[in-house]
């Protein structure tokens, strides 16, 4: 299965929900890659008959419709794999749809009078139960790894912006706007809304996306961010606390938040090898080296696909506490050079498994200016057991210099290097 491409160019504030509703919209047809498994061919005409009215309402971008045609179909045959693909689809763009208004609220109740902890609690927990049911029906559909479905989410007619009307932005936002070099693509051209044929490495990648997200949760929901309501208030009157510190009421939800990181790195290596083993070479969203039929104008090749193994090995060892970020590394990426930048490494892993609560000492942190032991002393306070003054160093930073390095020679765009990192998720 294939995940939504990413526009070229900016768009609506939740880009990120349209683009995994393209991702889910699958169902069983043949044997996946790597599996071994075949599907029987009778079980499998038998599958997609059920699911078929929520696949062609999908299909159409009628999401309600969609939505109980893929309740009546699992009703029928609770196993289905592209009915509960549907469904998961559909609990997302619900999902989204909700936490796009709580934060909407939580962002204009925290203007007038700070942030709500009782709202926001109860609108963290009803997200996480609704991603918790998407999940549930993802890892239903992944039990066929045989996933196939031609979709052309560019042709559909979705408030996705919801001013309440279908608009330019809305009918734009899965167009391919450019070509590979870079030229504008005629409005008429039929490239604009390319129809993909979506497969299972897509359907991981949606895995891996429900599990960050969920992360995100449990990180917010493990403190009280209406401690930050003194800090906020002095931004619009008044005067400026000292200090401000974030209370942890949750230490379990951090460690979920752990777990969570780990499950979504795991289906991210997943989907690497399961478009690896891809054979067929027919409109791939996310094509591997050898396939050359893909409508987005962004070309793979191998040193791509072992960056990002690279990446995600990098990211699990700094999750686990195995290897830290050095902060001298870290300090010198930005513009500013450091002439003493500070030493030590900031372990995430201890971070994510001895969480604390987090205290900001404003004044401590304006005083560090260019200077390496103050900027040390605000790294150990803040971070507590996150700072270690000897750790084996994570190679991703030097990834991410090779990165800049190439940049500023004007070998590849930030804009280019954001759309792959949205594209590999």
């Amino acid at each position: 299965m294939h995940k939504t491409p990413p526009p070229p160019t900016p768009g609506p504030q939740d880009r990120h929900l349209p683009a995994f509703l393209m991702v889910l919209a699958v169902f069983s047809c043949a044997a996946g890659p790597g599996t071994g498994r075949v599907t029987d061919p009778a079980t499998l005409s038998r599958q997609q008959g059920v699911a078929g009215p929520a696949v062609v309402a999908l299909q159409a971008g009628r999401f309600d419709e969609a939505l109980r045609a893929a309740d009546q179909a699992l009703s029928v045959d609770r196993n289905n794999p592209g009915a509960h693909a549907v469904r998961g689809l559909c609990r997302y763009k619900a999902a989204m749809h909700q936490i796009r208004i709580d934060a909407e609220t939580l962002v204009a109740s925290g203007v007038i009078g700070g942030i709500n902890q009782q709202y926001l609690t109860f609108s963290l927990g009803n997200a996480e139960a609704a991603l918790a049911a998407v999940e549930a029906d993802l890892a239903a559909a992944a039990a066929e790894p045989a996933f196939a479905l031609e979709l052309c989410p560019a042709c559909w007619e979705v408030d996705w912006n919801g001013n309440g009307r279908i608009d330019s932005s809305d009918r734009h936002l899965f167009e391919i706007e450019e070509d590979a070099a870079g030229n504008r693509i005629d409005d008429s051209d039929p490239r604009r809304r390319p129809t993909f044929r979506l497969d299972l490495g897509d359907l991981y990648w949606a895995r891996a996306l429900i599990s960050f997200q969920r992360a995100t949760l449990d990180l917010l929901a493990a403190y009280r961010l209406s401690d930050l309501n003194a800090m906020l208030g002095s931004i619009m009157s008044g005067p400026k606390p000292k200090a401000v510190t974030l209370s942890l009421t949750d230490p379990g939800k951090v460690a979920r938040a752990r777990k969570r990181i780990l499950e979504g790195l795991a289906h991210a290596d997943r989907t690497r090898r399961e478009y690896l083993a891809e054979t067929d070479d027919d409109r791939e969203w996310v094509p591997n080296p050898r396939q050359k039929s893909h409508p987005l104008p962004l070309p793979v090749d191998q040193a791509l696909y072992q960056t990002w193994e690279g990446v995600v090995a990098d990211l699990g060892r700094l999750v686990k506490g195995q290897e830290g970020l050095s902060l001298q590394a870290m300090a010198q990426l930005g513009k500013h050079k450091w002439q003493n930048p500070p030493r030590g490494y900031l372990n995430l892993g201890a971070l994510l498994s001895q969480p604390r609560d987090i205290t900001l000492d404003l004044a401590e942190i304006e005083s560090v200016g260019d200077q390496t032991a103050n900027a040390e002393q605000t790294l150990r306070h803040v971070l507590g057991s996150g700072y270690a003054e000897h750790m084996r160093p994570s190679p991703i930073l030097g990834r991410m210099e090779r990165m800049r390095k190439e940049m500023d020679r004007g070998e590849e765009s930030m804009q280019r290097k954001l759309r792959y990192l949205f594209w590999l998720n």
